[in-house]
């Protein structure tokens, strides 16, 4: 049941739907054949391998980098504490 206030609309619809020759001929069936492709597309990741490979040896090497940075700036602290200590050393030994 429409309500009172839509009636007239709906009347009036029904009744342009019918002065136009409107008539349904689907059977209100679901049809799957829309819903899903004939054939299936194979997928190429070929691309997105090859920029992951390459990413992933990028960060690789930055790593690389980074850890010989490291050892490196250990090795100049180690000289740096000896040539202090060094320098201290005369410095005691020059005041005395």
């Amino acid at each position: 049941m429409v309500p009172p206030q839509y009636a007239g609309i709906v009347q009036s619809a029904m009744r342009q739907a019918a002065s136009h020759g409107s008539s349904s001929t689907s059977s209100g069936t679901y049809d799957p054949s829309f819903d899903s492709p004939t054939t299936s597309t194979p997928i190429d990741n070929s691309a997105s391998d090859a920029a992951a490979a390459s990413a992933a040896a990028v960060s690789e090497q930055n790593l690389n980098d980074d850890t010989a940075m490291t050892a490196s700036m250990a090795a100049a602290e180690q000289e740096n504490d000896a040539a202090n200590a060094a320098a201290l050393q005369t410095e005691i030994n020059a005041g005395m």
